[in-house]
């Protein structure tokens, strides 16, 4: 599971790297004052997926039976 997490967080480096320039480019998209709802909705779903890939990846972690004497 090493490999799957490293890829969860390899995800949430891209969202933090990025999440300033993708609310820059909100702002400056505000038609009126508004913000532009495609572009809501693609970035709140795409920060649903990763909120849930990170629960899912917790819950699995919490729910492992440990075997005694056996590494995680």
């Amino acid at each position: 599971m090493i490999g799957q997490d490293r890829e969860l967080l390899a995800r949430l480096s891209r969202v933090n790297a990025g999440i300033g320039e993708i609310t820059l480019a909100l702002l400056h998209a505000q038609d009126g004052g508004e913000l532009p709802a495609d572009g809501l909705r693609e970035i709140g779903q795409a920060l649903r997926a990763l909120g849930c890939d990170m629960i899912a990846r917790a819950d699995e972690i919490e729910w492992t039976p440990v075997i005694e004497g056996a590494a995680r």
